[in-house]
């Protein structure tokens, strides 16, 4: 069912080495056609490649996350009660290989004529309406707004699964994007409130150079000095980190010696997972043993949760949009895999091999997902599949798929398995009218939003928990936040458990007080002994024998 596709010629496709391929196409026919937009593949060979490029790392999680899309629509299709009675959908589905020019590709396709849409003939004159009137995706903000800008010119309305950064709010520069995840605006409120509710004064943001990482950790910054919570560094990292670049080894270099002799009380990565593999690689080889706080992009990562002495790194606490499964989506893979026993299903990736003559034992291990194309030994059961579906970018691609057939419903005007609205001819900007008024609920979400195309959907808070007898972290829910509240922790995690080993709140032995050390801008003091001839009754000021006694401060 997944076609491979190249502009070009097909016989390209004899010049790609080892571990790369072309994007990947799938396409099913229908009245109407959602188009989708995956990162299917991590990376491009674009700075080796002349004329093609080819992609690399086939990301097995982003093949499931393609098939919700899948499955969503074949499920309306499918319905004894149909929500569009008559209408059938199909897709048209674009692999991005996580590269903006690749995506940029894919997206002119999907408007089906793309010389006409970037020259007209005439320049005043109307662009020619786009079979494709809906596209979800794409994953990152900074793709998404490459998209968002091509996508505006035909008025075709942009659903984002994962596009979170405030920059795609703006309507005037991207009318037609919507999202169904929260907007940054949010999470940054929500690791805010997360610290405030531990009392913690002393953080550290590390962030990235891109859309995602540089607006979110501007944000972070500008609420905590709102708060005077103090900031002890601020680190802005490479968009890619690569281990064979000599920039990533230096700032990974100078990040570790910040981190080592800070006194902040939580570090928070707010970049993405690939950079935060390498980042947390380093903290368990050094024994960190930090409070660390994971923005979204990284949050329930199996590949990072599954590294081996986690705990040496330290704890870390995480936000995750709201979390819901998609109903029947399991069963589906499961029936998927069902009908190709002893067999490579078509639509499997040919870079992991299936498992044969597998033992009980060594079942566990083979369900460990990996993206790097050098082990040529690893091989995977394909029941494992189902233990990797999940439940936040998932269920956010299966709520795109009912915003547009909600949307659907109401342009056709249909009720009770009939359609007012008999003619399926539409424009792409109606449909993006409807989509920007629905106001629905999907099996326990209800789903709207506002005038700058954000849901007002919140997020839960996560805690990896590795005092478990595994060789991975547990991540578990802790609590939530909704916007504009507070948030909620579960009694386990309540505002006076003692979560970090860096605490600026806290007051000294009697004998003792708080002050900075000498020529050092970390934020939390350090209890010194009094000078001789001083006392400090409570562990507070010293303050000379025989003078005034005060109590002393709590800082």
């Amino acid at each position: 069912m997944f076609l491979l596709w190249l502009f070009g010629s097909v016989m390209s496709v004899f010049h790609l080495s080892s571990g790369e391929s072309v994007p990947v196409h799938t396409y099913s026919s229908g009245d109407i056609i959602i188009g989708g937009l995956f990162p299917m593949h991590a990376k491009t060979n674009k700075s080796t490649a002349g004329e093609w490029i080819s992609c690399r790392e086939y990301d097995l999680q982003m093949f499931l996350r393609t098939h919700v899309m899948i499955y969503a629509i074949r499920e309306i299709n499918q319905r004894t009660q149909r929500v569009l009675p008559n209408i059938t959908l199909g897709y048209d589905i674009y692999d991005t290989c996580s590269d903006v020019s690749v995506a940029i590709r894919a997206t002119l396709q999907l408007l089906n004529n793309p010389q006409s849409c970037l020259l007209p003939a005439r320049i005043h004159s109307a662009l020619p309406e786009p079979q494709i009137k809906a596209v979800i995706g794409e994953r990152s903000s900074e793709t998404s707004i490459a998209v968002a800008r091509v996508l505006a010119l035909t008025s075709v309305a942009q659903i984002s699964y994962g596009s979170t950064s405030e920059v795609l709010s703006r309507k005037l520069k991207f009318p037609t994007f919507l999202r169904t995840i929260p907007s940054d605006e949010y999470q940054t409120k929500a690791i805010v409130e997360l610290v405030k509710r531990f009392n913690w004064k002393s953080v550290a943001v590390v962030g990235s150079d891109d859309e995602y990482g540089k607006y979110g950790s501007d944000r972070l910054v500008d609420h905590f000095r709102k708060l005077e919570i103090c900031i002890e560094f601020t680190e802005i990292l490479p968009s890619h980190f690569s281990m064979n670049d000599s920039d990533t080894f230096n700032c990974l270099a100078n990040l570790s010696k910040s981190i080592n002799k800070s006194t902040a009380e939580a570090i928070i990565l707010f970049t993405r997972q690939s950079n935060v593999e390498i980042i947390i690689e380093r903290a368990i080889e050094r024994k960190f043993n930090r409070t660390w706080i994971a923005s979204d992009a990284w949050s329930t990562s199996k590949k990072i949760s599954e590294m081996q002495n986690l705990k040496l790194a330290g704890k870390v606490f995480g936000f995750i949009s709201k979390r819901n499964e998609v109903p029947g989506f399991k069963d589906y893979i499961l029936s998927l895999l069902s009908r190709t026993t002893n067999a490579t299903p078509e639509e499997y990736p040919t870079q992991y091999p299936l498992c044969t003559n597998q033992s009980e034992e060594s079942k566990e291990n083979n369900c460990q997902l990996t993206n790097h194309q050098d082990n040529s030994n690893h091989c995977l059961d394909l029941r494992c599949l189902a233990n990797y579906i999940d439940q936040d970018e998932s269920y956010n691609i299966y709520l795109a798929v009912q915003v547009i057939v909600e949307a659907l419903r109401r342009l056709f005007k249909c009720e009770n398995q009939q359609c007012e609205r008999r003619n399926t001819s539409f424009t792409a900007a109606e449909l993006l009218m409807e989509i920007q008024k629905v106001n629905f609920t999907v099996n326990s979400t209800h789903i709207y939003f506002n005038d700058k195309g954000d849901p007002y959907l919140g997020y839960d808070i996560l805690y990896w928990n590795t005092s478990e007898p595994t060789q991975h972290a547990h991540i578990t829910t802790i609590g939530e936040y909704s916007p504009n509240k507070e948030i909620t922790l579960s009694n386990e995690f309540d505002e006076n458990t003692n979560v970090t080993i860096y605490n600026c709140y806290k007051t000294c032995e009697p004998g003792q007080q708080l002050k900075h050390k000498e020529k050092n801008n970390m934020c939390c003091k350090i209890c010194f002994p009094c000078a001789e001839g001083e006392f400090s009754p409570g562990g507070g000021e010293c303050f000379i024998k025989g003078s005034h006694s005060r109590m002393a401060r709590v800082l």
